[in-house]
């Protein structure tokens, strides 16, 4: 009998366990290979994750789903100055695995926006060079449109402030992109930093900063034009703090091989790039973070 009320109280507070150690679909945001760089675009791009928390407790293991689709969008404004666009709707799935219950909440993500210039970019002229460079470099703004509710004396959603649809934070961005090519191959290279401030409820996110390297090959066939990639990337999750106190349980790095494919025909462009981790070290070992993949469509204008 005392060994069930114990285990019914652990379940009673299992989020309150669980807040420290989560998943959060809310931190760096993965560019991967842009479509032509010389072209705006519109589309849409679905993203799925997952992680797995609490390793070493059977009775407090949970596993959280996140998946996006997202409108995303470039546009230029003047030549060398291009704008990115973001706006997910997120779908996030919690389930206890002791308990096979399962919470899920949906809606609106935060939005982001992003402005490059072109220090450099050949591939407007291509044909004028052996080897073709672009660099860009900008900064921009994250948005609190998503929802963050994390109110400990409510039933209706988890009680994680990782688990939300948003951060209920304006956090801002710093950014850089470089792609060279030489005939048919290729490197593009990303380094973002993400800088967070406290939201609403005194928390704070950690900082991170993410950078990935892909080599690609491009060839065509038919009317078709193919760019198979892999490469490596890399996160780097400063600690939480909640109400100016520092949360050593969160935070950490993780490194990830990907490996992806882009293809080009007419105005479209389609993309798949799967990452799959191969180092890591998040929440002092209680958290670990499972393969990803994201797939997009957009058309070229």
């Amino acid at each position: 009998m005392k060994k069930f009320i114990l285990f019914m109280l652990l379940l009673c507070n299992l989020d309150t366990f669980a807040c420290d150690l989560c998943g959060c679909a809310n931190g760096g945001s993965f560019f991967g290979i842009l479509p032509q760089s010389h072209r705006g675009f519109m589309g849409i791009r679905y993203r799925y994750s997952s992680f797995d928390s609490h390793l070493n407790s059977q009775l407090l293991q949970t596993r959280e789903v996140f998946q996006s689709t997202e409108l995303w969008g470039r546009f230029y404004p003047f030549k060398k100055t291009q704008v990115l666009a973001f706006l997910p709707y997120n779908f996030n799935a919690q389930t206890l695995v002791k308990a096979n219950q399962t919470t899920k909440i949906q809606g609106l993500g935060d939005a982001s926006l992003i402005m490059h210039y072109n220090v450099f970019n050949t591939f407007w002229d291509s044909t004028a060079h052996k080897i073709d460079q672009n660099l860009l470099i900008g900064g921009g703004i994250k948005l609190p449109t998503g929802r963050y509710l994390y109110d400990p004396a409510s039933t209706a959603e988890v009680d994680n402030p990782n688990f939300q649809l948003g951060t209920g934070s304006t956090d801002f961005i710093l950014n850089a992109i470089y792609t060279i090519r030489y005939r048919n191959w290729g490197l593009n290279t990303d380094l973002t930093y993400k800088i967070n401030t406290e939201n609403s409820n005194n928390y704070r996110f950690g900082n991170r900063v993410t950078t990935s390297a892909s080599a690609f090959y491009t060839y065509k066939t038919g009317g078709i034009t193919l760019m198979p990639n892999s490469g490596m990337y890399f996160e780097h999750s400063d600690s939480d703090q909640s109400a100016g106190v520092v949360n050593n349980r969160t935070g950490g790095y993780v490194g990830m091989a990907t490996l992806g494919m882009e293809s080009f025909f007419d105005k479209f462009s389609i993309g798949i790039n799967h990452q799959q981790p191969v180092f890591q070290e998040l929440s002092k070992g209680e958290l670990q973070a499972n393969a990803r993949t994201t797939i997009h469509l957009t058309y070229l204008f």
